[in-house]
């Protein structure tokens, strides 16, 4: 508080013991050294309006949780999905000749039987991951935000290779490519927002005594 520039009172209940100086804020600052030192906080609303706080990348262990799970998005949507191009888009026959190591944990568990998912769909949900985790505990994040914010991270790539079928298919402002970005990102959201939900729950219910005593209260009727 000193170095701030607050000094002691005399007449309170705690005095100063002795002339001791402290150099204060105020003090060590001079017209010089702000000239040669200029502010970098001087345009702060603009840095954090540019400059995105999201994470850009994650560990390898997250990185196949996310190319697992979007195969399990596929899957759903594929259920409602009617145009064979788009159907097309989102899946590929096998893993990356390159054997991308973020297919290393579906690799492992496919037994024939699971969908690999194409590198948009990864890329899709990998963004729609990173604004999750960065959304406030408090507020879960809305779809509308969600797929907005995904929209400006994958700009206008074609992520879906879906090519001349995305001029096809437009009409106004909407087209195939756009539909199956919303589609994607509202099946993974859906699917975060139960994890989180039971996340919550368990760290709630942890030092419930029934909780402790699950097994007891079932089986031994106490």
């Amino acid at each position: 508080m000193v170095r701030c520039g607050v000094t002691p009172s005399e007449t309170g209940n705690v005095a100063a013991q002795d002339n001791t100086v402290s150099l204060s804020a105020v003090e060590m600052s001079s017209p010089e050294s702000n000239e040669e030192h200029p502010c970098h906080f001087a345009r702060i609303s603009a840095i954090l309006d540019d400059h995105s706080y999201l994470p850009t990348k994650f560990g390898g262990l997250v990185e196949n949780a996310l190319v697992y799970i979007s195969g399990f998005v596929v899957r759903q949507i594929l259920r409602k999905l009617t145009c064979d191009p788009c159907r097309v888009s989102l899946i590929q026959d096998a893993t990356p000749s390159s054997f991308d190591e973020n297919y290393h944990l579906l690799t492992l568990k496919n037994n024939g039987g699971l969908v690999i998912p194409s590198q948009g769909v990864v890329k899709v949900v990998r963004a729609a991951e990173r604004v999750i985790r960065g959304a406030s505990p408090n507020h879960p994040p809305k779809l509308s935000a969600v797929t907005y914010i995904v929209r400006e991270d994958i700009g206008t790539e074609d992520v879906f290779q879906l090519g001349e079928h995305t001029q096809e298919t437009q009409f106004g402002i909407d087209n195939h490519h756009s539909d199956l970005l919303s589609l994607v990102v509202s099946v993974f959201l859906k699917i975060r927002m139960h994890h989180i939900a039971k996340v919550t729950c368990l760290g709630l219910q942890k030092g419930n005594t029934r909780k402790k005593l699950c097994k007891t209260v079932l089986f031994q009727g106490y």
